[in-house]
């Protein structure tokens, strides 16, 4: 088997987890310790439109998840709309994260990505420290108010390639589960996930075959049997109606791997419809030890736990719920999500293990994450 190119190499900066957050640079020029923004989301006669600029930049990169994407935004708000208090800030940054989840039917991973954002803005806003320059003492004191924007604007080099290392650092991580000889089932065109196989792949004493689900509606799929093909693994595709068979009829499959939208608190996930159900068969269906793993960064755990039937519902998914029978002869609400993006929730006893940038961890141990990344 030809091999993939190898992956970079982890970043090696280093400092708290909260100098980790997922950003970005962008040049921007300086007034007075806040940057300015010159850029196409000034909307509506100068005001900033954080529901534009999230979009502009989803739509700009392919390889940007919709957290980053919800935190970038964000950055853009303190460039664009400079505060003259901590308080005020503060208030700008919860009324703008608002609008931008009123904005989607499915507001999680942007959840996630914007309550990260909040969480490293409030630790900063206490005092971060800066290297004294007076009275010769070496010891470190307060930033301002002033130089603490200016701080969150400086540091989004080194955010950017935090978001970059994560993927690789994933990749891994998630290559020691592929086994020499094994064939590893996946589904839906995660990034995360192909990055993972290529890496396997780059290993010269791995030698394992990939079958791929692909649905007809999710081009991200074909996106990623593409690249893997590329790399000279071999990829079948069989339809999601063919995964039982499969799974019950192909003893050498031993790794179920899927990415996720978002991680939730308890350890469960939100992913694309058909998650829960290949999980459930990947428990179930006899045929050989089979291992059911996700593959997600930390800036993907969302601060919210599933409590009631229908789950995603009640977590503030906006899609239907065939049970109530309340959509027999109606067109379909554009305010809900598009039934090939409609999310189901996996429960956290159906995985084996999330593979993070910070290690392989069972789905109980996210609680813990949520401590002591948020």
């Amino acid at each position: 088997m030809s091999t993939a190119g190898s992956s970079k190499e982890p970043s090696s900066a280093s400092g708290s987890k909260s100098t980790q957050l997922p950003v970005r640079p962008k040049p921007a020029a300086t007034t007075n310790g806040i940057a300015s923004s010159t850029s196409s989301t000034q909307q509506n006669g100068g005001a900033f439109d954080i529901v534009h600029t999230y979009r502009d930049l989803l739509n700009s990169d392919r390889d940007l998840t919709m957290g980053v994407a919800a935190i970038e935004s964000l950055i853009e708000l303190l460039s664009a709309t400079p505060s003259s208090t901590a308080m005020e800030l503060v208030g700008l940054v919860k009324n703008e994260k608002a609008k931008l989840l009123a904005s989607t039917p499915n507001p999680l991973p942007l959840l996630a990505g914007a309550d990260l954002f909040e969480q490293y803005l409030l630790r900063s806003l206490r005092g971060p420290a800066a290297t004294g320059t007076g009275a010769g003492t070496g010891n470190n004191r307060v930033l301002t108010f002033d130089e603490t924007c200016q701080h969150l604007l400086d540091n989004k080099t080194l955010f950017a390639q935090r978001a970059k290392d994560d993927r690789d650092k994933i990749a891994k991580w998630g290559s020691r589960y592929v086994a020499d000889g094994g064939i590893v089932l996946t589904a839906g065109g995660s990034r995360t996930v192909t990055k993972i196989l290529l890496h396997a792949a780059a290993d010269q004493t791995k030698h394992f075959k990939v079958i791929y689900i692909v649905d007809a509606h999710n081009k991200r799929s074909a996106v990623a049997v593409s690249q893997l093909r590329a790399a000279g693994l071999e990829v079948e595709t069989i339809s999601p109606n063919k995964v039982a068979y499969v799974l019950g009829n192909t003893k050498s499959i031993n790794l179920v791997l899927v990415g996720t939208e978002v991680v939730m608190q308890n350890g469960g996930i939100i992913s694309g419809m058909g998650t829960a159900q290949l999980a459930h068969l990947t428990r179930s269906v006899k045929g050989g030890i089979k291992r059911f793993y996700v593959a997600a960064e930390t800036h993907k755990i969302c601060r919210k736990n599933p409590i009631a039937y229908p789950m995603v519902n009640r977590v503030g998914v906006s899609q239907k719920d065939v049970s109530k029978f309340a959509n027999i002869g109606v067109d379909p609400d554009p305010a809900m999500l598009a039934e090939n993006d409609e999310v189901d929730y996996t429960e956290p006893g159906l995985i084996d293990g999330i593979i993070t940038e910070q290690g392989v961890k069972m789905a109980s141990q996210i609680w813990e994450m949520v401590d002591d990344y948020i």
